[in-house]
């Protein structure tokens, strides 16, 4: 099967908890999911759900259905049993998806024997597998993110950390067009960030706490040496500002001083042990079950990292998902999560923790910056939300609208005005910080 790595999580928890799952109403049958540019709300399901019916192409049904055929009658496939037969794959439906991935719910019938099956899974694919800003200053790694996610899923389940299931990964693109992986699905329940600090708190805390060389996950590597982490950021961003120089100048040149200020102080944030960092943890990322089980997606930024990463940047999304018009006057709820987590963390996070908000505010910045300097990156970032309502004039609509994004207005209509909520957020943070 080429690049093909089949595998199951063989383990005998009860319900393993799966996938991007939050994305069914039960009451409906809508599928919803999350998007970083629809931060608005007063709780994080209304911040973060748009619905999106899926326009995969014809081809993505029957493609993978032929695909299942060949890996369960070869026997390599842990979602299927070998000899089922009459596969179907129907209600494909596009739940989300970000920059690098898109997000399906697929129903998969099958018979076994002479039962018939029905099981309800995602389907993530990586249209963009590769991150290029990495792929241009790492030349050591597997930067490979479906395998990243894969392996990191895998992984964490078999010691129980609360992760989706994961059935297979598939590299080869010549499938289906995309390298891919498939995990199970389940309903989940809606809940305010209010009312899942405390438990996302010490949910990262105990991804922090676990010893990164028992987990066997054969992709990641450590850093060379204890500031090794931090000095890659300044050079990340110079790389990220090379490949899309289109900002505006107002921007770019804050942009730069933060840079600088990051270079700075790189010094400052020597890290005595690093673990394993989400590398996107944030509210959106985490969703909770029926039964009260809390479990966290969306694992292909992975890495082996400093701790204080994962808090800086979730630090940001906290209070931006809580009030994206006025993100500080969510500073309590945001502290809050610090110190519930600072009581969960067998370490000290509190010298680099201002760095690395730095740093988790900036790379998102110049994300966002991008899809308004940029028609091409505009496309890509706002395309999810214009689609379903204008299924043939969708790219011309967000073309001729471009070049007035920053209109209030234009950016309400093309999804955009949760990105200069953002950048206006950045600039305000920037400013505090280099007053101190």
């Amino acid at each position: 099967m080429g690049q093909a790595v089949h595998t199951c999580l063989n383990h005998d928890r009860v319900e393993r908890c799966t996938m991007y799952l939050s994305y069914l109403a039960p009451s409906s049958g809508t599928f919803h999911s999350w998007r970083d540019s629809l931060l608005f709300g007063k709780t994080i399901v209304n911040a973060l759900r748009y619905n999106a019916r899926a326009r995969p192409g014809r081809a993505l049904g029957p493609r993978l259905e032929d695909y299942l055929r060949t890996t369960s009658r070869n026997g390599n496939s842990n979602l299927i049993p070998k000899g089922a037969h009459t596969i179907r794959v129907s209600n494909v439906l596009k739940i989300g998806g970000g920059f690098w991935s898109d997000i399906f719910s697929i129903s998969l019938t099958y018979t076994d024997g002479e039962t018939p099956q029905n099981r309800n899974v995602i389907l993530k694919t990586y249209p963009e597998n590769i991150d290029p800003v990495l792929k241009a200053y790492i030349h050591d790694e597997d930067l490979r993110k479906c395998v990243r996610e894969f392996q990191a899923l895998r992984s964490l389940g078999r010691i129980g950390f609360p992760v989706p299931e994961v059935y297979l990964c598939e590299c080869d693109s010549r499938f289906i067009g995309y390298p891919f992986i498939i995990m199970q699905k389940e309903e989940v329940v809606q809940k305010s960030i209010n009312e899942i600090v405390d438990c996302f708190a010490a949910t990262l805390a105990n991804l922090h706490n676990l010893k990164v060389a028992e987990l066997g996950i054969a992709v990641l590597k450590p850093p060379e040496d204890e500031y090794a982490f931090a000095r890659r950021w300044p050079i990340h961003f110079k790389q990220y500002l090379n490949l899309e120089t289109k900002h505006d100048k107002k921007l770019k040149k804050d942009f730069n001083l933060a840079i600088q200020w990051l270079n700075s102080n790189v010094s400052n944030s020597y890290c005595p042990q690093y673990c394993l960092a989400h590398g996107d943890y944030h509210p959106g990322n985490v969703c909770v079950t029926k039964d009260s089980r809390m479990i966290v997606l969306d694992w292909d930024s992975i890495e082996i990292g400093d701790p204080a990463y994962d808090v800086g940047y979730a630090y940001h999304f906290i209070k931006f998902f809580s009030d994206p018009k006025n993100p500080n006057s969510a500073e309590k709820i945001a502290e809050r999560f610090i110190t519930e987590y600072t009581r969960n963390f067998k370490g000290d996070i509190s010298g680099r923790l201002e760095f690395y908000k730095m740093v988790g505010i900036l790379g998102t910045s110049i994300y966002y910056s991008s899809g308004l300097s940029n028609p091409i990156y505009a496309y890509k970032h706002h395309r999810r939300n214009i689609l379903p309502t204008f299924p043939f004039l969708g790219g011309l609509f967000i073309l001729l609208g471009f070049p007035f994004l920053r209109w209030p207005l234009v950016a309400r209509k093309l999804a955009a005005e949760g990105d200069l909520l953002w950048l206006k957020y950045f600039e305000n943070f920037l400013e505090e910080t280099l007053k101190r």
